[in-house]
């Protein structure tokens, strides 16, 4: 889906989807047909249920008139290329008032989303095959082979990578308007120009969000959840449990060894997994569980960095 917006203004950020509670509905499914953790694997419905939920929330975050300017200005630049000033003054004029909607509705807006561009990359290779590529690649760097270990670094991820273009509003608008009056003005070489620059001033902004996190997140909501089905004996449900927070834990791991977040910043999280063990089925097991969601919480902040 990749377009040209020329060269963009570019803000990088590693943002852990912080939304998604221990309620999320995401397994509901899986919960209620008791889905067997072997199932619950990178290639598997629940992680492709998984990234839908994602990318529709953030889907959600682009503004249909943002993306009609966008689009329209690209137009209107091509058109003016083919020397039809008709058309990309009436296309303009278009995206002046649609421009005019989104400032009306937010004055104070100073960027507006447009545009979504998704890369995923899923690593499928386990705890040891991750261990094994380090290796190669630190003896690839001990022989001075960089290039060779970038390739192969470059393969240890385990991600969504959303980015978000926009249009700064404060700028966008105006420029519009300018091209607007050149084209009036005969002068479509130079409207050309301002539509151009324009384009170069569009940000762009990528949020990483690591996959074994958020497939961990979900494997504990199923977790938590087990406890209390009414229709499991406790042995039953205590097996579930465990199941799925032993699977959480290799997702966590995983996600670890790939580089997101060290090892100090999981273990107040593995801590707490570790106890519902200890607890379930007991007056402690209401603490547990609230003790491994703050923790799951405490975890995504410490390894996301202030964004721009």
């Amino acid at each position: 889906m990749k377009k040209n917006f020329h060269k963009m203004a570019t803000y990088t950020a590693l943002i852990l989807v912080s939304s998604m509670p221990f309620s999320v509905d995401v397994f509901a499914d899986a919960e209620k047909k008791l889905i067997p953790v072997a199932s619950v694997s990178i290639k598997d419905k629940n992680s492709a249920a998984i990234k839908r939920k994602v990318l529709a929330e953030k889907n959600q975050q682009v503004v249909i008139e943002a993306r009609d300017s966008l689009s329209g200005t690209q137009q209107a630049l091509v058109a003016l290329e083919k020397k039809d000033t008709k058309a990309a003054l009436s296309i303009l004029q278009e995206v002046s008032k649609k421009l005019a909607i989104i400032l009306a509705k937010n004055p104070d807006l100073t960027l507006v989303s447009a545009d979504m561009e998704v890369d995923i990359s899923d690593y499928e290779g386990d705890e040891k095959a991750i261990k094994k590529e380090l290796k190669q690649a630190d003896d690839l760097l001990d022989d001075g082979k960089v290039q060779s270990a970038r390739q192969l670094l470059a393969g240890l991820a385990s991600e969504m990578r959303i980015t978000t273009i926009s249009i700064p509003l404060g700028t966008f608008p105006l420029a519009i308007k300018n091209a607007v009056a050149l084209i009036d003005a005969g002068k479509t070489n130079d409207a050309a120009q301002v539509l151009d620059a324009v384009l170069n001033t569009l940000v762009e902004t990528t949020e990483i969000i690591p996959l074994p996190i958020l497939r961990a997140e979900a494997l504990l909501t199923i977790a938590s959840e087990l406890e209390h089905k009414e229709d499991l004996t406790k042995e039953k449900s205590r097996a579930e449990v465990l199941k799925y927070t032993d699977e959480a834990k290799e997702k966590l791991k995983m996600a670890q060894l790939l580089g997101y977040g060290g090892k100090d910043d999981y273990q107040l999280l593995y801590t707490a997994i570790a106890e519902i063990k200890e607890t379930i089925h007991s007056e402690k097991s209401a603490a547990t569980w609230a003790k491994v969601k703050q923790s799951l919480i405490d975890l995504k902040n410490k390894i996301m960095p202030s964004k721009k």
